[in-house]
């Protein structure tokens, strides 16, 4: 296949088989040595946990279930489930905790601004209260961000100066 025996992946775990074999004492065909619900390489490359132990420090809570990063999601689920960074509480730096976003507002914890609007999802949660999945949250056909760092009219209210015509058409 042109690529050296050594420098293979048989296991497409993200550690070749040489590294396996002769650095980590993982099993070159097992993805996942110490059956824990994590990959070899996901164990030695992103959460620096023991790819030969489920329960790395010993503390009762396999390295699966441990959350690193506090934010309320265990390593397994934001590497396997979620796709999020298990070391960062907000994945995307949006000022969303990527549990949040997932379970309370339904947003995007790996995109900072999942409507398109030009705002960050946690700048319309806790600065603007405006709707993060949805890029004109009143509906007057200008985006959020366009009416608050552009227009300067409010993305709350379909006609801001009340003269009759929404934000959108002046």
């Amino acid at each position: 296949d042109g690529i050296k025996d050594g420098d293979e992946d048989a296991d497409s775990d993200g550690l070749t088989n040489f590294e396996e074999v002769s650095q980590y004492k993982t099993n070159p065909v097992l993805a996942d040595t110490d059956q824990d619900g994590l990959t070899d390489g996901q164990e030695v490359n992103i959460l620096k946990t023991d790819p030969l132990v489920k329960d790395t420090d010993n503390d009762g809570v396999s390295d699966f279930a441990e959350d690193f990063d506090k934010d309320g999601l265990s390593n397994g689920d934001e590497l396997t489930k979620y796709k999020t960074n298990p070391l960062l509480a907000d994945s995307d730096n949006d000022g969303l905790s990527d549990w949040d976003e997932i379970n309370k507002y339904k947003t995007n914890p790996n995109l900072a601004d999942t409507d398109g609007d030009g705002l960050k999802d946690g700048e319309e949660v806790n600065n603007y209260k405006t709707n993060p999945l949805v890029a004109d949250t009143d509906g007057d056909g200008l985006s959020d961000g366009n009416e608050i760092k552009r227009h300067k009219t409010n993305p709350l209210v379909v006609d801001t100066d009340k003269d009759e015509t929404n934000d959108g058409d002046e």
